[in-house]
């Protein structure tokens, strides 16, 4: 799986993409609500961590399509809550299967490898091959896991940084742009 570093990133630039001309919360809140937001699959470790195994449930039929449906069902009841059930809607769904997607470009080297990616039309892993981003080791806790991970993250922030801070640039601009 990809580092939160690159989930984050590219949470950013999708967010800042498809955010409209006006503010969700405020311009800096947005960023770090569209950070977050990007992170909403990996969550599936909390099952595992009360049952004392936190993979047991990580990169399960939570990383796929028919999860980033739901979840884009789910933020567009939220948002017809506030007028605006498609803005939150796509970015919902997007912002979901972003993450999913960038996963599948992943190494992934524990089992089952892979994400299952169109479930629920197949319940099959699929990883990209070649792969784009390193995997994100846990163990064994050493310096060279550490420096492994370190790299990893500092590769998803040279391929994903320039697209979230153009996106941001472009964002401004179009926002700035609404106020006039």
């Amino acid at each position: 799986m990809a580092t939160p570093v690159g989930h984050a990133l590219a949470g950013v630039a999708w967010g800042a993409l498809v955010g409209g001309r006006r503010p969700w919360f405020g311009p800096w809140r947005d960023v770090v609500f569209f950070a977050a937001l990007a992170m909403a699959p990996d969550l599936d470790f909390l099952p595992g961590l009360v049952i004392g195994r936190p993979e047991a449930f990580h990169h399960g039929v939570s990383h796929s399509l028919g999860f980033a449906l739901l979840f884009g069902g789910l933020m567009a009841w939220w948002g017809a809550r506030r007028g605006a059930p498609w803005r939150w809607g796509l970015l919902g769904a997007g912002m979901y299967f972003l993450q999913v997607l960038l996963d599948w470009l992943t190494l992934d080297t524990s089992p089952p490898r892979g994400v299952p990616l169109w479930w629920p039309l197949s319940g099959r892993s699929f990883m990209a091959e070649p792969w784009l981003f390193d995997d994100v080791r846990r163990r064994p806790l050493a310096w060279a896991t550490l420096w492994h991970d370190i790299k990893a993250a500092g590769w998803e922030v040279v391929v994903l940084g320039p697209p979230a801070g153009l996106a941001l640039w472009w964002r401004r601009r179009r926002l700035r742009a609404a106020k006039e």
